[in-house]
């Protein structure tokens, strides 16, 4: 049996949000990113793994509720990719770490998607 979007999504948006919280420094590695310079990295890599617990919250909730949630992750991805273009356009980030962040962005917008979809017919 194929997992669904909605676990799937809740899934990704923990992990992300876990990675944040436990391994900040290395997850940002794990996206080309150097933070040990910047004392300051820890704390918002942790405030936006919070933001991704939150939003994988959203696709467990029931009924309109979880399509609402979903389509503010949604936002919360499209808003995700202008960040990273700009960042990369500044040059404050590789085209690695573009690549990566706007690639996890768009899973998350791909299977938000999915989940509102899957949402909308049931």
């Amino acid at each position: 049996m194929p997992i669904s979007a909605v676990t799937a999504l809740a899934a990704t948006r923990s992990a992300i949000g876990a990675s944040a919280w436990l391994i900040p420094t290395t997850a940002a590695k794990l996206f080309g990113m150097d933070t040990s310079s910047d004392d300051s990295a820890d704390l918002f890599l942790r405030l936006g793994g919070t933001r991704d617990f939150a939003l994988a919250a959203g696709p467990l909730v029931s009924g309109a509720g979880r399509r609402q949630m979903l389509r503010v992750a949604a936002a919360c991805d499209v808003a995700d990719l202008v960040a990273v273009a700009i960042a990369l356009r500044r040059g404050r980030i590789s085209r690695l770490s573009a690549v990566l962040f706007g690639s996890g962005s768009l899973v998350c917008l791909r299977l938000g998607a999915k989940a509102l979809s899957e949402a909308t017919e049931s």
